[in-house]
Parts: C-alpha cells; sequence; structure tokens
C-alpha cells in the first residue's frame, strides 16, 4: 500500500541535497514514490517516537530507482533522510 506524505523539509549540501521526508502512519511493506529516481545516493529512516515494546523499534528501508519501501513491526510516524544529486 501507499504512504502519504505529511511534510518535507530540503536543505542544500554541496553538490547534493539532503530530504527530510515525514509521513505521519506507515505499517510494514507499505511503499512511496519519491520521484528522484536514480538520483538517490544515501537513505536511512526513523521512526518519529520509541516504541513501548524492545526489540520492536527502528525501520528498515529499501530503495529501487527512488521507489522506497519501509519495514517495521508496529505503525508508526516515520522520518525518511535521502540524500540526492537533484
Amino acid at each position: 500500500m501507499a504512504v502519504t506524505l505529511a511534510s518535507t523539509y530540503r536543505e542544500s549540501s554541496g553538490s547534493t541535497t539532503l530530504y527530510i521526508f515525514n509521513f505521519s502512519s506507515v505499517v510494514d511493506a507499505d511503499t512511496w514514490d519519491s520521484g528522484l529516481g536514480t538520483n538517490v545516493v544515501g537513505f536511512w529512516a526513523n521512526g518519529q517516537t520509541n516504541e513501548a515494546t524492545a526489540g520492536q523499534e527502528g525501520v528498515a528501508v529499501s530503495n529501487s530507482s527512488g521507489t522506497f519501501t519501509f519495514g517495521l513491526k508496529t505503525t508508526g510516524a516515520v522520518n525518511l533522510f535521502v540524500l540526492a544529486r537533484t
């Protein structure tokens, strides 16, 4: 299922741009197309709040040509950080 973007921030970082994408609710296997394509050079994600259950904190994320897939054990708000040449 596709996730809905809540807000975006951009910061210039030399020849790249750091994008901070905020999602209010993400579940395991949600996807989102950033539109950045193959310009992505790095990415990571984290939950906006700590999970109450040990071992269920953290967010895995994978990228395929600018489409990100999230892996997490519980539903929650997520920040996605993407470094791209734009």
